[in-house]
């Protein structure tokens, strides 16, 4: 595309993202920045006609994201003309969702000028959201080198002192937010005159608790670090979650066969719990099991505040599943984070102990223990570190949630240890993920699949640093010596496959005829 087909294709909104036209202007960053800028000049000169909707112009919006991109700084002084504005007109301009993507945005445009941040964050006459997303901007420039430590402690000790009795404003208990997540150990004692801004005590535990937690490391691979502290790296990733360019993306869901069985469930739960609503525990049941209500059906009864989270449930698993045949795993795996919040909170009110025992009792869109295995896949599937980190949480709330040590969830037990063991070796802690395993094969020496799960880290040429097949033999040849009579043929013949595929590698043609007869043996047994 040609400069002034890109610019064109940029001006307006048009319902979609316009992906081309951004990876174009991307391409040809150099020729794009001076156009981009007169956009933001457009802007400036023509804010009440757009505010107004006078002038249909959306070309602000991308200039914003691209220079950041781009870190051109002299988009940084566009940003603080706009943000002396009043908040509707930030809020029409950046999006509702502004105060996550506003100190992205002035940090990586940053030009020097502290005392425009200043001058925003310390005017009360400025809306709070707006102050208090300033001043963030000093935490991802402290981040990323911009600023140093004595820095930002010394103006977060200057705000505090500074606070008018009077003064609840949101920016303080961004303070406390920046003060926690930095762990400024040095405002100490300090912070304390600004806990009135909080609703909780348990917030102020917690900032006490990372005060006291010596061991503290920031990270900004994972949560609340990414993505909320990283400059604007990527427009059009960071676009497309934007419900603005969604509009035919939901239009499509809401004609999918997905859409259509959320109904029929919706409509299925609401039939049957009009259908039990006027009953009294001692009638009989309308299930027509002839026994009373009480001992029967009763328990099925669904309140209100469960009612509405089932709803909510079902309309991130239908939405999740149809972005993963869609194979848009990110998000499909936000929905069902959704969803399993949800769940827990469910269960952890109403005592269900067991996967199980919510999916007899909560009959859905689709079964708990399907959709957890999705959610658990997704995470699996991912090599960045937030997602690894997301599953560690599953497994944690998975094992704090349900009673894992009855034997009918022997299942789910073994798979949530298998899950976080392989978690924990890909975020390069070996010796805890061996210990989760083998600590697990002290209580049953036969769990074959313990073996498996060690053999196969070891057995991906893609990962060059722990490629070890005669490590991976060792773990297995141990499998081998076990008691395998326990075992089912084809866990035995999941130990002999991996086995026959070293000495395929390796060229060992005796072992590798030994293993095919043994497979055959057992496969001819198993028929």
């Amino acid at each position: 595309m040609k400069i002034e087909e890109i610019v064109e294709e940029l001006k307006y909104y048009k319902g979609e993202l316009p992906k081309e036209a951004l990876k174009e202007a991307i391409d040809k960053k150099e020729e794009m920045i001076p156009k981009l800028l007169d956009m933001l000049e457009f802007t400036k000169n023509n804010l009440e006609k757009i505010y107004n909707e006078e002038d249909e112009f959306f070309g602000y919006i991308y200039a914003f994201f691209l220079l950041a991109q781009f870190r051109e700084r002299r988009a940084f002084p566009y940003l603080i003309d706009l943000l002396n504005k009043d908040e509707e007109i930030v809020d029409y301009i950046l999006g509702e969702d502004y105060p996550g993507n506003l100190p992205r945005l002035l940090a990586s445009t940053y030009n020097g000028d502290d005392e425009a941040l200043f001058s925003i964050i310390e005017n009360r006459k400025i809306n709070e959201f707006v102050r208090s997303s300033t001043l963030q901007t000093f935490a991802i420039l402290y981040l990323y080198g911009k600023k140093d430590r004595e820095f930002i402690v010394n103006y977060f000790k200057k705000l505090i002192n500074e606070k008018e009795d009077d003064d609840y404003s949101y920016l303080y208990k961004e303070i406390l937010d920046e003060t926690m997540n930095l762990r400024l150990i040095e405002l100490d004692g300090l912070i304390d005159k600004i806990f009135n801004v909080v609703d909780t005590k348990e917030e102020i535990q917690e900032l006490k608790d990372r005060f006291e937690d010596e061991k503290y490391e920031i990270d900004m691979e994972v949560y609340p670090f990414k993505d909320f502290y990283e400059y604007i790296d990527d427009t059009i990733e960071i676009m497309e979650d934007w419900q603005c360019f969604r509009y035919k993306e939901d239009e499509e869901y809401e004609h999918s066969e997905n859409h259509m069985i959320l109904n029929y469930v919706f409509n299925k739960r609401y039939e049957e719990i009009e259908r039990y609503e006027n009953i009294g525990r001692n009638e009989l049941c309308p299930c027509g099991s002839g026994k009373k209500f009480k001992k029967c059906c009763m328990n099925k009864y669904i309140t209100d505040d469960v009612l509405e989270s089932l709803d909510f449930i079902d309309m991130c698993i239908a939405k999740g599943i149809w972005y993963l045949e869609r194979e848009e795993n990110k998000k499909a795996c936000e929905l069902l984070r959704f969803a399993w919040g949800s769940v827990r909170e469910i269960c952890i009110n109403n005592n269900i102990k067991s996967i199980e025992e919510y999916d007899k009792k909560y009959k859905g869109y689709d079964f708990l223990s399907n959709w957890l295995q999705e959610y658990d896949e997704i995470l699996e599937l991912s090599n960045k570190k937030d997602r690894l980190i997301e599953r560690i949480r599953l497994c944690d709330d998975v094992e704090n949630t349900f009673d894992l040590n009855d034997e009918e969830q022997l299942y789910w037990k073994e798979h949530f240890i298998r899950a976080r063991a392989n978690t924990e070796f890909r975020l390069s802690n070996k010796e805890k993920a061996t210990n989760i395993i083998e600590d697990y094969l002290k209580e049953e020496p036969n769990w074959t699949w313990g073996y498996v799960e060690m053999a196969d880290w070891y057995m991906d040429k893609r990962d060059i640093n722990n490629y070890d097949l005669k490590k991976a033999e060792e773990i297995l040849l141990r499998a081998e010596k076990v008691d395998n009579e326990e075992n089912d043929i084809e866990d035995v013949i999941a130990i002999f496959e991996r086995l026959l595929d070293i000495y395929k590698e390796t060229e060992d043609k005796d072992k590798e005829k030994l293993y095919e007869e043994k497979i055959n043996k057992l496969l001819i047994k198993n028929d």
